[in-house]
């Protein structure tokens, strides 16, 4: 595959998704789904979107030899087990990572006092590098994969975009007394029957969360030094991986944020291969800015607030 870049920041890339889903909005149906005149081939979209479906769960999840399960994987943030994106024409059900009718979400609430130092957005333009927790929550809106690699005492945890490494013990050790902050945090793990609980603290503060809760950089936010992140990983299935977060900040939070479970499928093309996905940061973005429509600039700026 060749090397994907990251030349118009978050904004103009989904400019392009808006032109495409504005493209399938505006084409009639008739068009896009019936035979042309003239004896033509029916219009189709490229992309097998009419293959697109949720996966079963696929057996029973393999087993480490500790017993444990074996969360070894290339994942997605959907449920079939490819790359999606939200203007694909597709069933929503396929993206959806959670149900809020069964498991309903409360989105953070922050102290009333600090909310406005802590609740801002990702600077446009800007890379924001990679975290705890938020090289995986991002994939919510950015719809890259995650890769485990599960040996015996650690677990690797990489994400494509923000290039993002985490080396993680398993085998219960406790934090150092006194960790140097870092963007991923210190972060040790243990299992609690088969989930794996991954225990993270000494996150640098300049890194936002995203996606944490509301959706989206325009709704990230920042956090103290007191914060405490706790991730759940589980593999219910050899198709699925389970991913939950609880987020602890008593400077910030008016109590401790919980996700639902979040559903991940596991890639199903043997070829899916890991690819360099490159922010290079302020190249050409105040000119693609400047260029976009005016309300796509003020949905931005405002959010989801």
């Amino acid at each position: 595959m060749g090397r994907k870049q990251r030349r118009l920041g978050h904004w103009a890339a989904h400019a392009g998704i808006l032109v495409l889903g504005v493209y399938m909005v505006l084409t009639p149906l008739a068009a896009q789904n019936s035979p042309a005149q003239n004896g033509k081939a029916p219009q189709r979209i490229a992309g097998n979107f009419d293959k697109v479906h949720i996966l079963p769960p696929g057996g029973p999840a393999p087993r480490a030899a500790d017993g444990h399960p074996d969360l070894t994987g290339r994942y997605y943030p959907n449920r079939a087990g490819r790359m999606l994106e939200s203007a694909y024409r597709i069933d929503r059900s396929i993206t959806q990572q959670f149900d809020p009718n069964v498991t309903p979400q409360v989105n953070p609430v922050f102290r009333p006092d600090v909310a406005a130092k802590y609740n801002e957005a990702t600077p446009y333009g800007s890379c924001p590098p990679g975290g705890t927790p938020t090289s995986i929550t991002t994939q919510a809106t950015e719809h890259g994969p995650l890769e485990l690699v599960q040996k015996p005492g650690v677990l690797w945890v990489l994400s494509e975009f923000p290039q993002t490494i985490r080396r993680i013990p398993t085998d219960g050790r406790p934090h150092p007394k006194n960790p140097d902050p870092t963007f991923n945090g210190d972060s040790v793990a243990h299992w609690e029957g088969d989930t794996l609980v991954v225990d993270t603290i000494a996150i640098d503060e300049r890194m936002r969360n995203i996606s944490v809760g509301v959706h989206g950089d325009a709704a990230a936010w920042l956090h103290s030094d007191k914060e405490h992140v706790i991730e759940r990983f589980s593999r219910p299935s050899v198709n699925y991986l389970t991913y939950q977060i609880t987020v602890e900040d008593p400077v910030v939070l008016v109590h401790p944020f919980t996700s639902a479970p979040l559903s991940w499928s596991l890639a199903q093309d043997p070829n899916d291969l890991w690819t360099e996905y490159i922010c290079s940061e302020n190249n050409q973005e105040p000119d693609a800015y400047k260029n976009l429509d005016q309300k796509v600039k003020d949905e931005y700026e405002k959010g989801n607030k």
